[in-house]
């Protein structure tokens, strides 16, 4: 059992690695595109993709705090996952121990020997039984604070969506049945593309790469830290039920 658990981990921690880098650097990308063109707030920093609004003759972004956390909030997460996932990962490569083994001679009345063979739950390289309740705290910090992450991201995407397609039907001067394609039928990957070809600023010219897809980079952080959530609760499953199995062995 122990093993097998450590061969799940052995893949979910570099599947939640995998995710959660792939969403530092989509988000990042999207940040330092649009930081210089939305930041058109007079008294803070709101050059940030997240959370942004309409005003009355531009779109601002929101809050850049928004942008710090969606770029390096799972650099923690990340950091468990890199050094668990070397560890689990290590002992698989060298390899299953085998389990210890005893023999018992038990003399019975009517002078008959029975030889009992008894096998021990642990092999030699196992995990300490005391492991896993340590890996099962840390791995629940790491699902609630990845849920958190997501959900954060999962919501600013919305606003700025929603926010986005106002601009849009006022660059359009959209009346009658357009209004409700805009707000209705549209997806927020088409209301993100009418964003990469119509806001542009003086400050254009600073945008780092040109002009990108806004929208793959923001699906793609959205949708994989969903995954790496689904990630850390595999791990949490795992790590709780071998706390549960081991439980005698920690008395």
């Amino acid at each position: 059992m122990s093993y097998s658990a450590e061969r799940s981990l052995s893949f979910l921690y570099p599947f939640v690695i995998l995710t959660s880098l792939v969403c530092c650097i989509t988000s990042a990308v999207a940040w330092t595109h649009w930081r210089y063109v939305l930041n058109a707030c007079p008294d803070t920093n709101c050059g940030c993709i997240l959370y942004g609004r309409t005003a009355y003759n531009s779109f601002e972004g929101g809050n850049i705090a928004y942008c710090h956390y969606a770029t390096y909030g799972l650099l923690l997460p990340l950091l468990f996952a890199v050094v668990l996932g070397v560890y689990h990962g290590y002992r698989i490569c060298i390899g299953k121990g085998k389990r210890k083994a005893g023999t018992t001679t038990i003399r019975q009345r009517s002078g008959d020997m029975i030889v009992v063979t008894t096998e021990s739950e642990l092999t030699p390289d196992g995990l300490s039984p005391y492991y896993w309740l340590p890996a099962t705290v840390i791995s629940v910090i790491m699902a609630i604070y990845q849920l958190v992450y997501a959900a954060i991201f999962t919501d600013g995407f919305e606003v700025t969506c929603k926010q986005y397609r106002e601009s849009v039907l006022k660059e359009i001067q959209g009346v009658g049945n357009i209004v409700p394609v805009i707000k209705a039928r549209l997806s927020c990957a088409a209301i993100f593309d009418f964003m990469d070809f119509l806001v542009e600023s003086i400050s254009y010219e600073r945008r780092r790469y040109g002009r990108i897809n806004t929208s793959i980079c923001l699906y793609l952080t959205l949708v994989l830290s969903w995954f790496a959530l689904l990630g850390w609760i595999a791990i949490c499953v795992i790590n709780i039920v071998n706390m549960r199995r081991t439980r005698a062995a920690r008395v």
